[in-house]
């Protein structure tokens, strides 16, 4: 009677009572990423053992949604848990697994007693119907691999840190998720508000003042889609709801919920929320004149130029683009970003991608942009003022971004695939369109296209030395990633300095084998590719694929030494999350003297050593050993392509083809067939 009295002053409904057994609702977040849609998925196990087992325990996940008087809860009393330690804290976890979040990747700290009660109580009672808790040592490592779970499923994974300092220690991984607009849920702790023991939870150690900052929302605000506070476990599952909502909905990104000790030890009824009424923001449309003027421009055009940044985010768009561009022969399409693969490098309209820096803008007279936040660099490349420009974008305006001047003549707020959809279907029933596209003059755009084409992929061929002794760069280094590996690799790419030209090497055609972070924050591949893999074996393992895919973290030196490394390599092993890492070593930072140059382009810079602007990392480290030494490897590091059977991560340094050569079988064997790590330092 006591909480039914709570409940009606915190207006909320308690509604009828009925039994459930939605365990998991595989909610389709958004369009156009591989989702679960079928109603049994087959997890993998967690091993922190090196015990190794065959059988791989079957979630059964049935998407059945319960009617109630009341819109917003309804209560399961028949499911097994203890109703006294049903806690908001209990229900927190609860609610994200019914929401569909199958991972947490945790960094628990004194304002989490509850949760990690909850987190004992939930793998006890119901471990098949619990979120995968993985410890992460590093916070930029949890929000990472979050954030690369996302890229792959499209769907929210949750990140759990503590309190103001673990919320600062997300770093350049919640610009990441912000920039390169990806779905994370992150719950951190409050400081008690109570100090004297008069509600369970109040303050118990000396840091629990410390701590207790102003406004410890702040610290992500800005970055964040949504910020919000649990103030009483009536309402927690709501506060998720709502949050990830945010999180999936167009442009989507990072949300932020906290709650305080007190909160989290509250006891309370059970209940869950019916998740077809908590879907996030559906996609949008072109208006019809819209359709009709982007159309005709691009036809009408003689230098017609697509340039896009993120639309591949979506696996089906890349394909509706080469639709759009054999309809239109001569059309060229540029990817500024290369955050996904948004056209494949292998067709003839493909301008391949750079950052934003590609003279191909110069001579377009009609340039549509497509999901793109900067299409050129107004100093370097802008296109003529006579340009008819056009931009499609979820985020047509750059929000987010206070200077962001590119010019349009109209711009849309519509969803890429839903638009393009439109625009072919325009053009092939446009009578008009489809009488002036059978001029010669677009049979002979084609045959151009074609031979620029062909002399482009012939300039980049040239570029790569594959002779045994000769040294490595980073053309015969993406040459021997593209031809050792299978062609169903997916790279998870932050070369920086060297990532145009390794883009040029391994050429992607295939929808997602490219992912690059699309914000600026370095070392997020650390954990991104261990988030990436994971997400795709739960994919195969539902798809009842057993065929693994192999995942490729290419990274420089400096961005690999940006975040945590070590704690990467620790939860790679600790869960046997088997990749291949190949860490650029060029000794220290390029970017910075690059961008330097660009505006001293006479200065000292150009006569300085790495030393004298600081951007040396040499004497480098032993890359190679670090990764057996983080992975609890008790055997001396030697630099060997021989197999070691007894070790999980083995580390090799190489210098020349050959060497190169040889490790890359060694990780065939490894990664792929005894699904064991490794890492490959290649000295440039």
């Amino acid at each position: 009677m006591k909480l039914k009295m709570a409940a009606r002053r915190h207006g909320i409904p308690l509604g009828n009572f009925q039994p459930s057994t939605n365990v998991l609702r595989a909610t389709r977040y958004a369009h156009g990423f591989r989702h679960v849609t079928t109603s049994t998925l087959a997890f993998p196990p967690l091993r922190p053992s090196r015990a190794r087992s065959n059988a791989t325990p079957s979630i059964s996940r049935s998407i059945i949604y319960h009617h109630s008087r009341s819109l917003h809860r309804s209560t399961i009393p028949d499911a097994k848990v203890d109703s006294e330690g049903y806690t908001t804290a209990f229900a927190l976890l609860e609610g994200l697994w019914e929401a569909g979040i199958t991972a947490c990747f945790v960094n628990v700290g004194s304002d989490h007693p509850s949760i990690i009660e909850a987190i004992a109580k939930g793998k006890r009672e119901r471990p098949q119907r619990w979120p995968r808790m993985i410890t992460c040592p590093s916070e930029v490592i949890a929000i990472s691999m979050a954030d690369g779970y996302a890229r792959v499923t499209g769907r929210p994974q949750a990140v759990l840190v503590h309190v103001d300092v673990g919320t600062q220690a997300l770093g350049q991984g919640v610009h990441n998720a912000s920039v390169g607009r990806v779905p994370v849920f992150i719950f951190a702790g409050l400081c008690p508000y109570t100090e004297s023991g008069e509600l369970l939870g109040s303050r118990t150690e000396y840091m629990h003042w410390l701590q207790d900052a102003p406004d410890q929302k702040a610290i992500v605000r800005q970055y964040c889609r949504y910020t919000g506070e649990v103030r009483t476990g009536l309402n927690v599952k709501q506060t998720i709801g709502r949050a990830l909502q945010f999180a999936s909905s167009a442009p989507k990104g990072p949300v932020y919920i906290a709650g305080a000790r007190e909160v989290l030890a509250e006891k309370i009824e059970q209940y869950a929320l019916q998740h077809n009424q908590w879907g996030p923001i559906g996609p949008s449309a072109l208006p019809a004149d819209a359709v009709h003027d982007i159309s005709m421009a691009l036809v009408q055009a003689e230098r017609p130029l697509i340039i896009t940044g993120y639309s591949g985010r979506d696996r089906r768009t890349p394909g509706l683009l080469v639709a759009l561009a054999d309809l239109i022969p001569g059309l060229r399409v540029h990817d500024t970003g290369g955050s996904d693969v948004c056209f494949p490098f292998s067709h003839i309209a493909s301008e391949g991608s750079r950052f934003s820096t590609h003279e191909c803008t110069r001579d377009a007279d009609m340039i549509l942009l497509l999901d793109c936040d900067v299409p050129w660099v107004p100093s370097r490349n802008p296109p003529p003022k006579g340009s008819k420009i056009y931009h499609i974008d979820i985020d047509p305006l750059n929000q987010q971004i206070p200077v962001s001047f590119f010019p349009a003549h109209g711009r849309w707020k519509a969803d890429s695939h839903t638009s393009l959809l439109q625009l072919i279907d325009f053009i092939k029933c446009n009578e008009t369109i489809n009488s002036a596209l059978k001029d010669s003059k677009y049979s002979a755009r084609r045959n151009a296209r074609a031979a620029v084409h062909k002399n482009r992929l012939a300039g980049i061929a040239s570029q790569v030395r594959l002779g045994d002794e000769d040294r490595l760069d980073i053309h015969n280094i993406g040459s021997l990633l593209k031809t050792a590996l299978p062609d169903s690799t997916t790279f998870v790419v932050e070369a920086v300095t060297s990532a145009q030209a390794l883009a040029d090497q391994l050429q992607p055609d295939r929808p997602g084998s490219w992912i690059n972070c699309g914000g600026t924050g370095i070392g997020w591949s650390n954990g991104a590719a261990l988030g990436v893999k994971m997400a795709l074996t739960d994919t195969e393992q539902s798809e009842g694929n057993r065929k693994p895919t192999l995942v490729c973290q290419v990274v420089g030196d400096g961005s690999f030494m940006c975040a945590a490394p070590s704690s990467a390599l620790w939860v790679a092993s600790k869960y046997e999350i088997p990749i291949l890492t190949v860490v650029l070593n060029n000794g220290g930072w390029k970017a910075p003297r690059n961008s330097t140059q660009l505006v001293y382009p006479d200065g000292l810079n150009t006569s300085a050593s790495d030393d004298e602007i600081n951007v040396s990392f040499r004497p480098t480290p032993n890359y190679a050993a670090l990764a057996e030494a983080a992975t609890g490897s008790e055997l001396g590091w030697e630099n060997s392509v021989e197999n070691k059977p007894g070790v999980w991560m083995q580390g090799l340094r190489v210098k020349t083809v050959h060497q190169l050569k040889e490790a890359l079988r060694l990780a065939r064997l490894r990664v792929l067939e005894e699904d064991k790590g490794m890492l490959i330092e290649v000295a440039m």
